[in-house]
């Protein structure tokens, strides 16, 4: 007999996913960038997980066939998450520690509240909105000082650089690909709607892998697979599934409370596997980011409602 849990459960058994999953999801990270390139990475993580959803859509006999409209959206939405900012972030790691990326990646409630700012219909920033925006850059400016200091002299201080504006690039992508799932209003079954997505970055990821060399310069370790492994299931599958349900069923800004959690738990591991330690100056920038995050998180003062029947895979009206 199927246990059938309530809307809050469910919700709240979605955000536990999103923090946990995501939040290790950096240290997996690191260790399959040291082996394999990024894109084949992306691809082999991308069309496992797509696998892996069509195997579960096919055991509760759901169709995956959407409306072309539909396709098409959330091919999109896929690519600019599972392709952009995903390979972004993986390439960045190879520059800078796990615990540092997800620090600056925790800016994307950020990027969201001021991209919602601007557009038409979008919840606007009050006050304690924009000081918290205020704060998050000073945060930004904190966490890089030592980074700018570095790259002064050269050498590892302008791989770092790089890196910083890599993962920036990574977390303006999940932005925008956030608030067009959330725009789009998908009227798809959460499970068909990740699979669609992860399938669509999965064939873009294999593009460009395939045109970049990346199998011929591939190192097949088992830490490297198993690593892809971890992102593929727990990552993609339960991260990504937990992530587009809450999408569709709770208020973004509630959403992305997950940012100042899984910088937490990504820098505890880092610090536990891999001996990653912060700078003075960079511990001093954690503490501003989150804050600030936190701080633009309950300012918005706009929620939008909840769909009555749980079981509709229904997006929430603005």
């Amino acid at each position: 007999m199927l246990v059938r849990f309530s809307q809050k459960t469910r919700i709240a058994i979605a955000f536990a996913c999103v923090y946990l999953c995501w939040g290790s999801t950096y240290g997996a990270i690191h260790i399959a960038g040291q082996n394999l390139a990024p894109p084949l990475v992306g691809a082999i993580r991308s069309l496992f997980s797509f696998v892996l959803i069509g195997i579960i859509c096919l055991a509760r006999g759901t169709s995956l066939r959407v409306p072309l409209r539909t396709a098409w959206q959330l091919a999109l939405v896929g690519v600019l998450i599972m392709t952009a900012n995903n390979v972004l972030l993986i390439w960045a790691e190879t520059r800078v520690a796990s615990g540092y990326a997800s620090l600056v990646v925790a800016t994307i409630p950020i990027f969201i509240a001021l991209f919602e700012t601007v557009l038409p219909h979008g919840e606007r920033l009050n006050l304690r909105g924009w000081l918290g925006t205020l704060l998050g850059a000073l945060g930004m400016l904190v966490l890089l000082w030592p980074t700018l200091h570095r790259s002064a002299n050269g050498g590892a201080g302008q791989r770092s650089l790089f890196g910083f504006v890599l993962l920036i690039g990574a977390a303006l992508s999940f932005a925008i690909g956030s608030i067009l799932a959330r725009r789009f209003r998908f009227r798809t079954d959460t499970f068909v709607a990740t699979a669609w997505q992860i399938g669509s970055a999965g064939v873009v990821n294999l593009t460009l892998a395939t045109a970049g060399g990346c199998f011929q310069t591939a190192r097949w370790t088992t830490s490297g697979l198993l690593a892809i492994a971890f992102l593929a299931v727990f990552g993609t599958v339960v991260g990504l599934s937990a992530y587009t349900y809450l999408v569709q069923h709770v208020a973004i800004t509630k959403v992305s409370t997950y940012a100042f959690v899984n910088p937490v738990i990504a820098v505890l591991i880092g610090a536990a596997l891999f001996h990653e330690r912060l700078a003075p100056a960079e511990l001093a920038g954690t503490v501003l980011i989150v804050a600030a995050v936190a701080t633009v998180i309950i300012s918005r003062t706009q929620s939008a409602p909840v769909p009555t029947d749980p079981m509709q895979e229904l997006p929430i009206e603005e």
